[in-house]
């Protein structure tokens, strides 16, 4: 199967820039040249500025207006450079990486994949973004709102990444959203090395295709990992997996129309019946009942590895505060400039103009 991985803005190319470092076909864009330059895996050949015209490379000040824009000016360009590297090999699937809350990823991405889907109509195309933190404050809430709006018009999927639910309290800001990068990164490559490989039972490219096909729904990576011989109960870790404390976004996972499991691990600790019994569990719990597997016995491994995808989400507390919150903001904002706006109309009315106080020419060489 083949991937790329295209990040946008600040938070999405420094996700493309660690999934690159795992060997992973990468493409940073961004509005600022200096965030560009700062990144360490992705070849400079392989780095787009974009609205070099409306900001100088200095970025949009998380602006989504001005990212929207700065996409759509340099469009050909970005599109001529992903034409270049998929040359004549499908890709299979174009993983969007980026954050809600920001101005060129939140701007950019939906503009981005609409002309994907344009361009490559066999292609998946998945918005992977970082929902923003609590307290970023309310810009980043309304961005990530109407964001969400405009990808579900658009993408195959929306795996949306609740940095809430990953935060470390005792780690500094840097460090915080470096360990939200490196999880991210490690839950959707560890997904992918297991497609189309050989294992008891296999996920293949069209495996993968079909759950994340989904009509502009919601999709969430769950992941649980255990030294082999602290398994007590492999069941146990695999249900892990897609509960809550495995999860990535919080959402109700009996809403979801599909799921997929992969399994790596010593062939010793994956028994049967454990296996089985977790995924019937799963089948049980989701709307969709339609579950794909894999399980990859492998005699070099020490861990046991589990990897879930559930999509065709539509409830999800994460996603539904956020829309709420901006919906509420917006309202108040939009009465309260309303409310400006009539009570200057109010002040103003009635003064005359500078005709009407001082004398024309006329009058003043009479």
């Amino acid at each position: 199967m083949r991937a790329l991985i295209i990040g946008i803005g600040q938070c999405g190319t420094k996700i493309a820039d660690i999934f690159s470092l795992v060997d992973f076909e990468s493409l940073a864009i961004n509005t600022s040249r200096g965030d560009l330059d700062y990144l360490k895996h992705i070849p400079p050949e392989r780095r787009i500025l974009i609205g070099e015209s409306l900001t100088g490379g200095k970025g949009v000040n998380a602006n989504p207006v001005l990212g929207r824009e700065a996409m759509k000016r340099d469009l050909p360009m970005v599109m001529k450079k992903i034409s270049s590297i998929v040359g004549y090999e499908d890709v299979d699937i174009f993983f969007l990486t980026f954050g809600f809350g920001g101005g060129t990823g939140a701007g950019g991405t939906p503009v981005l994949a609409e002309a994907l889907k344009e361009e490559y109509p066999d292609s998946l195309v998945v918005a992977i973004g970082a929902l923003p933190l609590k307290e970023e404050g309310i810009r980043p809430t309304i961005n990530a709102a109407i964001t969400i709006d405009k990808l579900s018009k658009v993408a195959d999927s929306i795996i949306a990444i609740d940095n809430n639910k990953l935060k470390e309290g005792d780690l500094d800001i840097s460090q915080a959203y470096e360990r939200i990068n490196y999880t991210i990164v490690e839950r959707i490559a560890s997904l992918l090395a297991l497609i189309d490989v050989p294992g008891e039972q296999t996920l293949d490219a069209s495996d993968l295709k079909f759950v994340l096909k989904a009509f502009g729904s919601f999709a969430t990576v769950g992941y649980a990992k255990a030294r082999a011989d602290q398994v007590k109960s492999l069941s146990r870790l695999i249900t892990r997996s897609f509960e809550s404390e495995g999860l990535y976004l919080e959402a109700n996972v009996e809403s979801a129309l599909y799921g997929l499991v992969a399994i790596h691990g010593p062939p010793e600790v994956l028994k049967a019946r454990d296996i089985f019994e977790a995924l019937d569990e799963l089948t049980g719990r989701i709307k969709g009942k339609q579950i794909f597997r894999g399980f990859y016995p492998d005699p070099r491994e020490r861990d046991v590895e589990v990897v879930t995808l559930l999509s065709g989400i539509y409830e999800s507390k994460s996603i539904e505060d956020i829309i709420i919150t901006a919906k509420r903001y917006a309202k108040s904002f939009m009465k309260a400039k309303a409310e400006a706006e009539e009570k200057k109309k109010t002040l103003l009315n009635g003064l005359p103009d500078f005709d009407d106080i001082y004398p024309t020419e006329e009058g003043i060489d009479g």
